[in-house]
C-alpha cells in the first residue's frame, strides 16, 4: 500500500474550541449577563448531544449553510435556557453562532503543525474534507494553515456531507488520487471511518478524549503523532 494523500476532519481532529466554553461566557457577559466557565461546561454535553441528535436524525443538514445554521442555533439556544436564560437564549444563540467564524475563537491541537509539516516534506498531498458551514476557509486562513492544503471542503459548499461517499470521491478528483491511495483522519465514527471506508479510503480514527478505546475496526490514535509512521 502507497498512500499518496492524506485527508483530515477538522473539528476534534485538527482544530477544537480555545478554550471550550468562551463563546458562551463572552457573550452572555457582553449585554451585562455573569457567567463563568464552570457554569457553561455543565451544561455542554447536553448541548452536544442535541447536536448529536439532530445529526443522527438526519445528517443532511451539513449540506446547507442555513440548515446547519439552524441546527447550531438550536443547541446553542438549549444550553442558555439549561442556565436559566430563557428570554435572552435566542438572541445569545445567534451571538455565539456568529462568534466562531472568527479564527481566535479556534485552537489547534499542539501536534497538527509538526504532522502537516512532516507529511507536506514527503510529498504526500493533503487535503481537508469537513462537515462545516461557509466558515470553514476564512477559519482554515486565519489560523495560517491552509497552505499545507491541496483542497478544503467545507460540506455546506459542496452540498454533500460525510458519510456520504460523493464528498470523498470530490476530494479524491481534486488531488487527483485514487481510493486507496488516501488515507482518512477523524474523530466520527460514522462520518469519518464508515464514510471514508464506503468510498474505499483507508481510515484512522482519532479519538482525542479516549472515548472508544474498545473500538477495533480501523487503527486508532490518540493524536496525530503516529500518523506520519503510519503512513510510511
Amino acid at each position: 500500500m502507497t498512500i499518496k494523500a492524506v485527508f483530515f476532519d477538522v473539528g476534534q481532529t485538527l482544530l477544537s474550541p480555545a478554550p471550550d466554553g468562551e463563546a458562551f461566557c463572552a457573550t452572555a457577559n457582553s449585554i451585562g449577563i455573569k457567567l463563568t466557565k464552570e457554569m457553561v461546561l455543565e451544561h455542554t454535553p447536553a448541548m452536544y448531544q442535541r447536536y448529536e441528535q439532530h445529526y443522527l436524525s438526519d445528517s443532511s443538514f451539513w449540506d446547507d449553510h442555513l440548515r446547519a445554521r439552524a441546527v447550531w442555533l438550536d443547541a446553542y439556544g438549549l444550553l442558555y435556557r439549561l442556565l436559566g436564560l430563557e428570554e435572552q437564549a435566542e438572541q445569545l444563540a445567534l451571538m455565539a453562532y456568529q462568534f466562531y467564524f472568527n479564527p481566535g475563537a479556534w485552537h489547534l491541537y499542539d501536534d497538527v503543525l509538526a504532522t502537516l509539516t512532516t507529511l507536506q516534506k514527503r510529498g504526500i498531498k493533503l487535503g481537508l474534507i469537513s462537515n462545516w458551514d461557509s466558515s470553514l476557509i476564512p477559519v482554515i486562513e486565519g489560523l495560517g494553515i491552509s497552505e499545507f492544503f491541496s483542497t478544503i471542503i467545507a460540506s455546506a459548499d459542496v452540498g454533500m456531507h460525510k458519510p456520504e461517499p460523493g464528498i470523498f470521491k470530490l476530494a479524491l478528483d481534486r488531488l487527483q488520487v485514487q481510493a486507496d491511495e488516501a488515507l482518512h483522519v477523524g474523530d466520527h465514527i460514522t462520518a469519518d471511518v464508515e464514510g471514508a471506508r464506503s468510498a474505499g479510503l483507508h481510515a484512522v480514527l482519532i479519538d482525542r478524549n479516549n472515548r472508544h478505546p474498545e473500538y477495533r475496526e480501523v487503527p486508532r490514535i490518540t493524536g496525530l503523532e503516529p500518523l506520519p509512521q503510519m503512513v510510511e
